[in-house]
């Protein structure tokens, strides 16, 4: 699946001229409040599922899918989900991971420069309560590793990025605990909401002026996550911006 999100860059202020493809086993998912489409990619996600669990799939999708993609300022260009099975260690376990490509208005003028503030500040947010991270050293990033979060500046065929792995506890939504029935209805308004372990995959990435590209992979399948960190880098790789769209 490749984007090209050109079409509507002439609507914009600063225009958006990038491309990048997408791993095939991600379905494309419509807008949070869009009404058409939904049904559509989760039969292609559950192929198996009956009208009642559509429904209901659909339903908690659409509750929890705000909390994924929330990024303030940022204008979203895709959101898109995998769901099946992958082996670990002869064992099927289930993979789900949910992927959203948005993009926050910077003003920057030097890619570089970019990158290395974006790495310093998630150092900082990361590492700030560990005394020695491990450093990391790879052909084509070098960076450090903590108890909770890895941290890399990445040499991309597009140039310079930053990408980060973190392991935290999700508290779930209050309006997808409600919808999805994880909740009774007569449970106390100040019920604890259940938690579960997620892995947040994170690749920024600087046009070459005035944005940066933010590429995200959540996952509750935690033991899957050097699989997640292969897409997310898989899709960096692909990674061009049409720097004469941009009219710099």
């Amino acid at each position: 699946m490749t984007q090209t999100p050109i079409d509507a860059a002439a609507r914009r202020e600063v225009p958006y001229a990038f491309q990048y493809t997408v791993p095939d086993e991600f379905v494309r998912l419509p807008d949070p409040g869009a009404v058409d489409g939904w049904r559509e990619a989760l039969a292609r996600l559950v192929p198996d599922a009956d009208e009642e669990q559509l429904d209901s799939a659909t339903q908690q999708m659409r509750a929890a899918l705000p909390g994924f993609t929330a990024g303030g300022d940022d204008t979203v260009d895709l959101t898109a989900m995998c769901l099946g099975t992958e082996n670990v260690s002869g064992e099927e376990r289930l993979s789900m991971g949910l992927l959203a490509v948005t993009v926050r208005l910077s003003g920057h003028h030097d890619r570089l420069l970019t990158a290395e503030g974006i790495y310093r500040a998630k150092y900082e947010k990361f590492f700030a309560g560990e005394s020695e991270p491990q450093e990391l050293d790879f052909d084509l990033g070098k960076g450090a590793q903590g108890r909770q979060d890895m941290l890399l500046a990445a040499k991309l065929p597009c140039g310079p990025g930053v990408m980060s792995a973190s392991l935290r506890l999700l508290t779930l939504p209050a309006r997808f605990v409600s919808e999805s029935g994880v909740l009774d209805a007569d449970s106390p308004a100040g019920a604890i909401r259940p938690t579960l372990p997620v892995a947040s995959l994170q690749l920024i990435v600087p046009a070459p002026r005035d944005y940066c590209v933010y590429v995200t992979i959540s996952t509750p399948s935690v033991f899957l996550l050097d699989s997640y960190c292969g897409r997310l880098a898989q899709i960096g790789r692909t990674f061009t911006f049409d720097v004469a769209q941009q009219n710099l």
